[in-house]
């Protein structure tokens, strides 16, 4: 699934607009790069705002706007067209490479699918009135993650009794969660919840298993088939990849398809569930947190990883390949790994943390707000990449709960929000002249402002 969703958003992320209003837009952008995308035949604006576009760097840019197009046309001192849009794509903003995209408005567009294709390219949308915005403001989110909660209940009818208090069976509401070895995900969590925590669409492929493959007569074959088979049945992965369960249909592969549902996958993917790929940007639970179930080691989270890890290497054997093979692909995750593995640039002049305390960011109203030593690690999903080290301040606003805008003071817990790290007390405070990094989120995976600033 998550390659071909990967594939999926990257066309989203390429989507854009149609043709740009004849007479320009003068804006405080530095230049516009106009262009027809090679992926769409569509037209697409994008501005450059921050102080490192350089004449130079602007023209470079604009021979290769995106991979496949055709060198656009650079005008400089001119923003895009601001009539008739779809939304806004805020790429960087904050930052000195910041630009933005303007999605104009015209036929076959999905609005949602800007939203988390914009995410996808590492910017945040902000929708205009045809998409139940109103005109281009700072991004303001979009549905709203939701946190990780352990659901303990008792075990369905039939069922032993679990590992839980009482009995019950406890089961982490989340993509990378399982549930107790020979139980079913859907029995013991939200499905609903969980693709909230993801994006997914249905995705048909069929398998190509000839009839006549030896692996249907192999009895220990089957036996190990049967084993990933109830291995994946306690994952969250049937969310999507089980019928009944993914609302417009499985994505890519599913339990019970026909022929055998591990040649749907592309090599990749087969490389991505031994473990071969990797597939950190998904995050993971420690197997203790996590009824017995690891992805430590293989992307398929399974209670014995080594089993697992042999299962889908003999299907990489099967195909001819090996571990080599895979040594330069792409790691898993689309804008999950674009966002590990972010460089943070230097903030404008009027972001970060003043000498009073106060804060200010740019891209909009915020969920998560982060203040971080400067060589600390991008914060990325939860359960275990989150919070890391380096962390000086984070600042969570509950889902049910309104954004929260800049103007907020560094240690003091705002209106609306609550102190998620430290636990308790006040965070340490800021040296002058030392460089820090702030982080600020609409939402988990959807940055608004990424930069290093100095403090004062």
């Amino acid at each position: 699934m998550l390659r071909r969703l990967a594939l999926a958003l990257t066309a989203l992320s390429l989507a854009a607009c149609a043709t740009p209003a004849e007479d320009p837009f003068i804006s405080d952008a530095i230049g516009r790069c106009t262009y027809v995308n090679g992926f769409n035949d569509r037209n697409e604006c994008k501005e450059y705002l921050g102080s490192s576009w350089t004449q130079d760097a602007m023209q470079d840019n604009c021979e290769s706007p995106v991979p496949g197009s055709d060198p656009g046309l650079l005008e400089l001192d001119l923003g895009c067209p601001q009539d008739d849009l779809l939304g806004v794509c805020y790429v960087d903003a904050g930052t000195i490479e910041a630009n933005t995209l303007y999605f104009l408005n015209g036929d076959g567009y999905d609005c949602s699918g800007l939203a988390v294709g914009c995410s996808f390219a590492g910017g945040e949308f902000a929708p205009a009135a045809a998409c139940g915005g109103e005109d281009p403001l700072p991004p303001q989110g979009t549905t709203v993650f939701p946190p990780l909660e352990l659901n303990c209940v008792d075990p369905i009818e039939g069922e032993p009794a679990g590992n839980g208090p009482d009995g019950q069976v406890c089961t982490w509401e989340a993509i990378s969660a399982s549930t107790e070895e020979g139980r079913s995900f859907d029995d013991y969590a939200s499905c609903d919840t969980v693709r909230k925590q993801r994006p997914y669409y249905a995705v048909d492929t069929e398998t190509g298993t000839p009839d006549d493959d030896p692996r249907y007569s192999d009895p220990e074959w089957q036996e190990e088939y049967e084993w990933v088979n109830s291995q994946v049945e306690a994952s969250a992965c049937i969310c999507c990849h089980k019928p009944g369960l993914a609302p417009d249909g499985p994505s890519q592969w599913w339990l019970g398809q026909e022929g055998i549902w591990t040649d749907a996958l592309s090599d990749e993917g087969v490389g991505m569930m031994a473990g071969v790929v990797d597939s950190t940007a998904f995050g993971a639970f420690h197997p203790d947190d996590n009824n017995g179930f690891s992805r430590l080691m293989t992307g398929m989270p399974s209670t014995q990883p080594k089993r697992m890890r042999a299962f889908f290497l003999d299907a990489l054997a099967r195909r001819g390949l090996t571990e080599a093979d895979l040594a330069d692909a792409t790691p898993f995750g689309g804008p999950l790994y674009d966002q590990l593995i972010y460089e943070p640039g230097v903030c404008a002049d009027d972001v970060g943390v003043a000498a009073d305390g106060t804060m200010n960011w740019v891209g909009g109203r915020a969920r998560y707000v982060y203040v971080l030593e400067a060589d600390a690690q991008n914060p990325a999903v939860p359960p275990n990449l989150d919070l890391p080290d380096g962390t000086l301040w984070r600042v969570d606003v509950s889902p049910q709960d309104n954004p929260i805008t800049d103007g907020i003071v560094y240690g003091e817990q705002p209106d609306g929000a609550f102190q998620a790290f430290p636990e308790s007390g006040a965070p340490p405070e800021l040296i002058a002249g030392e460089d820090y990094y702030l982080y600020v989120l609409a939402d988990i995976y959807q940055p608004l402002t990424r930069c290093l600033f100095t403090a004062q």
